[in-house]
């Protein structure tokens, strides 16, 4: 892998909690401290400047709703000099801020209307160009509690570029992540799934720190965020001391393995030093994978949605043909196809996408001469979408899904995945003459975990987030892999999914029909489960696999030594009862059969 300095776009900035930058309650007493923000894509970046003064809320003089600031503000004076307070509303973000500065406020904050949410992003729309002091947001909680000491008195605010004494911090970029945000549970293992948590920690302050502190908790609760329970919690020690401005050594703890199956598994991490930090709510990062029965990405997961998460959108400067690709490994992918890509995809503002077209690639790589580095000899080409965007989104961003089939017979399904490949990647490529983006996860970073690997010297081409391609041979128009690169210091996980599906679901599922003929019994049944086959044609395998109504493969078996005749015994007590499948799969083809476990 090449890591290369390419101009890269983004639209649509994520939520910003970057290390120096702050808002920070200097009075009363009972707020000082620093707070979670987010800001948006206009106004003065508050690392630009720093500015101190107290909080003034607007008043547009229209009732109820004055302090949205949607109109003129008729409080110009109280405003004068001073930073407005701003509550979310019916009005774009870009407007309630300009009407502040009019006004002549020197800062603008936005309190979220919504408890419990959090802070957004935020988009300036038809008047955030014209905004020149700087914009932040705060979550409903922050904003009811400066509401109400308002009430008594006067509240003093600082935003910006703010260095203080004593302030040690993390972000997503300081800790360490699982290799998938997104896994299938038949391939956790230690082999493709193993997850190292640990961080290092940023001086943003203007002392030097030492004794540097990292504890990291992990809670296990089902994908709807249910009946959670803490599965590990492991803390140490650095003996270091960094400089202001500095970043400390990668401090690892004890390894974790996935155990409880399907869920998502929340990793909490809290940095200190010996010195009472004065900046402290970025010292707390977290982060989130989920083991699901089929979903695999490289980025986060939008449990809400049900979809990748996207914090931002990225694209090769200049426009034109580019692909992103993310890449997944199979250790357990007997039995297993790739069925479908899905995707987010982004437009220029002022533009469309509409009839553009995009393609999806599948590519098994297997690594001849075992070192690590993708070859162009070393790939195939093995699964192809072709979409046009299409016009019915709602505005210029939207999701693809792409179902994949089958790249030398171009029919349904998809590829049939190769145990044996070191691993695939997946693509998205944009063949239009304009401009796209596609969506990344900035908040899942996998920087400290490709650090570590290479520490470790273990770090293949196969553990990237992502990859860019902007070169094609032009005779079969496949992609140069020897030139991929990385966008430079960008190390978010692309927000690209596949889902797998068993074989059993595809149209082969009836080629085995003429080759062998299967019977099971019981069924129902309560403890075991018994087979027997008799093969029309040799073979020279036959392999079990016993998948849930869903398609999750909860037992595979393969027998290397065929008979005319074989009986094969499972012993299924420990399911839940229900109803599933016995897919059995010679070379000749497959056989499926339902039973019931009572």
């Amino acid at each position: 892998m090449k890591i290369f300095t390419t101009t890269i776009l983004s639209l649509f900035v994520a939520i910003t909690m970057v290390n120096a930058q702050v808002v920070y309650v200097n009075s009363p007493a009972e707020l000082v401290g620093g707070y979670t923000f987010g800001t948006g894509d206009f106004g003065t970046q508050l690392t630009d400047t720093v500015i101190t003064a107290d909080a003034v809320f607007v008043d547009d003089g229209s009732g109820e709703t004055a302090t949205q600031g949607c109109g003129a503000a008729v409080n110009g004076a109280e405003l004068e000099g001073k930073i407005a307070l701003v509550d979310r509303g019916s009005c774009q973000f870009g407007t309630k801020c300009l009407n502040a500065e009019m006004a002549g406020a020197i800062g603008v904050i936005i309190f979220n209307n919504q408890p419990g949410v959090g802070v957004i992003n935020m988009a300036g729309g038809d008047d955030g160009g014209m905004v020149t002091v700087p914009v932040a947001m705060l979550d409903y909680e922050a904003g009811q509690a400066i509401r109400t000491a308002l009430e008594s008195g006067a509240v003093n605010i600082t935003m910006g570029n703010l260095v203080l004494p004593n302030d040690i911090g993390a972000g997503a970029p300081n800790v360490m992540v699982a290799p998938y945000g997104v896994v299938p549970i038949d391939q956790v293992t230690a082999e493709n799934f193993t997850f190292v948590p640990g961080a290092n920690m940023v001086n943003n302050g203007s002392n030097a720190a030492s004794n540097l502190n990292v504890s990291a908790t992990i809670e296990y609760a089902e994908l709807d965020g249910s009946n959670p329970t803490e599965v590990y919690s492991e803390a140490g020690m650095l003996d270091e001391t960094i400089d202001p401005d500095s970043t400390s050594s990668l401090l690892t703890l004890a390894e974790f393995t996935p155990g409880n199956g399907i869920g998502r598994y929340t990793t909490t991490y809290q940095v200190a030093s010996d010195s009472t930090d004065q900046l402290n709510f970025d010292n707390s990062v977290t982060t989130t994978f989920a083991v699901t029965d089929s979903i695999y990405c490289k980025g986060g997961w939008d449990f809400a949605a049900g979809r990748p998460n996207v914090t931002i959108y990225y694209s090769v400067g200049g426009g034109g043909v580019f692909e992103m690709l993310s890449s997944f490994k199979f250790p357990n992918g007997s039995g297993l196809r790739i069925d479908t890509i899905i995707v987010d995809v982004l437009a220029p503002s002022g533009s469309t996408l509409a009839g553009e077209p995009f393609e999806a690639y599948v590519y098994e790589w297997n690594d001849a001469d075992e070192d690590g580095l993708i070859a162009n000899t070393e790939v195939l080409t093995v699964g192809v979408s072709t979409v046009a965007f299409p016009d019915t989104f709602p505005d210029q961003v939207g999701e693809l899904t792409l179902p994949i089939i089958d790249f030398n017979t171009f029919s349904e399904p998809g590829p049939v995945v190769n145990p044996d490949a070191t691993s695939y990647f997946v693509g998205i490529r944009y063949t239009g003459e304009g401009q796209a983006f596609i969506g990344v996860d900035e908040s899942y970073s996998h920087q400290q975990y490709i650090e570590f690997l290479t520490a470790n010297e273990a770090l293949t081409d196969a553990d990237y987030p992502y990859f860019v391609i902007s070169s094609f041979d032009p005779g079969n128009n496949s992609p140069d892999f020897e030139t991929a690169g990385l966008f430079t210091d960008v190390f978010a996980g692309l927000a690209l999914a596949i889902k797998t599906a068993p074989i059993a679901s595809s149209t082969e599922d009836v080629v085995g029909a003429e080759t062998f003929e299967m019977d099971i019994f019981p069924n129902p049944t309560a403890e075991k489960l018994t087979t027997n086959l008799t093969f029309k044609e040799s073979t020279s395998f036959v392999e079990y696999n016993i998948t849930s109504a869903n398609g999750q493969v909860l037992l595979r078996q393969r027998d290397s030594s065929v008979g005319e005749r074989e009986q094969a015994e499972f012993n299924v007590e420990a399911l839940p009862a229900g109803q599933y499948f016995l897919m059995i799969r010679t070379e000749q083809g497959i056989q499926t059969m339902p039973f019931v476990k009572k």
